[in-house]
């Protein structure tokens, strides 16, 4: 998916009378059955109910089945059933757009949308997002300035200044990404907690810092974050039975969580434990509300592969493509099993 990560909003202002199609529509995009919501649109459609949002929920269901172009399409009818006067409903449709824009690769079209939410309502987190979009276009010095605009308006979010490492690495500007905590750390008048420091130390390789401060962070806030990131610097140190511990120990006193599941998962496949990787992917699809559903279901079919059961792993990756069918290495590794 592209940068942002999409959320349906359960909103239905302007539906009116007899909206129980478009309900059902929205309960359905928020169960990830994309068909059962168009089919829901469909009726909607026939019923007269609302038009605005009709095109909106169609665009989000084409999301969901990665037809990102038809997603555009019904983004754009949305925003032309409007008033004709900037609204809130407007941003959230162009955030829409944007996105589907992103996924199609045409991010001068999707920063041209960050531009009217700017605009319209200079919210920062479409500064976030532009700059993403002119990343991707090789424009590297406005997106610093967008980078900068955020940072400048959160000094002490850390949270969003990991996220600008993130972006930065995945497009591979690591080396930019770097600087930006470098000066965190150096600039931190003890607004930074141990878990966003230990963060930070994991990023720049320092390990042994990094597992320090973020074991203190798992003792005093017990969060899934803490636990997350003091696994993978455990796995970068390859300490993967500690590792595992880590996660297990989160699962074990705070309940099932789908995304130590699947990083669990991704450990044990490091240790050649292919059984129990596959039993970790099982549970994390069991308790995961959808969020890391993509990750959860292409790791599982990667654990049956280990485990020597090809057809099943074949079976797990069709199913896997019907639902995201722009995921190349997915199909790649697809082809490869169909050799086997």
């Amino acid at each position: 998916m592209a940068a942002l990560a999409l959320c349906v909003c359960l909103t239905m202002t302007g539906c009116g009378k007899g909206s129980d199609n478009l309900k059902t529509a929205y309960e359905c995009l928020n169960n990830l059955d994309y068909d059962g919501a168009l089919a829901s649109l469909a009726g909607a459609e026939e019923a007269g109910e609302d038009a605005r949002q009709i095109a909106r929920a169609r665009g989000i269901a084409y999301i969901g089945q990665a037809d990102y172009v038809s997603a555009s399409q019904q983004f754009v009818i949305a925003l032309q059933s409007g008033t004709g006067y900037p609204d809130d409903m407007d941003v959230d449709i162009n955030y829409y757009l944007a996105a589907s824009y992103d996924c199609m690769g045409d991010f001068a079209a999707a920063e041209d949308r960050y531009n009217a939410i700017i605009a319209y309502c200079d919210d920062t987190e479409s500064y976030l997002l532009r700059a993403s979009a002119r990343l991707k276009q090789g424009d590297f010095e406005n997106a610093v300035s967008d980078f900068n605009v955020v940072i400048s308006r959160n000094p002490d979010d850390y949270d969003t200044l990991i996220g600008i490492y993130e972006m930065l690495s995945a497009i591979g500007y690591r080396e930019a990404g770097l600087e930006y905590i470098k000066n965190a750390i150096a600039n931190d008048s003890g607004k930074m907690t141990d878990s966003e420091k230990g963060r930070m130390y994991y990023y720049l390789g320092e390990y042994t810092q990094a597992a320090a401060l973020l074991e203190s962070a798992r003792n005093a806030d017990s969060s899934v974050t803490s636990s997350l990131f003091l696994g993978r610097t455990y796995e970068a140190m390859g300490e993967y039975n500690y590792a595992a511990n880590v996660y297990e120990s989160y699962i074990g006193s705070k309940g099932a969580n789908s995304e130590l599941y699947d990083q669990l998962g991704l450990c044990r496949l490091k240790m050649g434990e292919y059984e129990a990787a596959l039993e970790a992917f099982k549970a994390g699809i069991e308790a995961d509300d959808g969020t890391f559903a993509k990750s959860l279901e292409y790791n599982r079919a990667i654990a049956y592969e280990y485990t020597a059961d090809f057809e099943t792993a074949r079976e797990l990756l069709q199913a896997y493509l019907a639902k995201y069918p722009d995921d190349q290495d997915a199909a790649r590794e697809l082809t490869f099993l169909q050799t086997r």
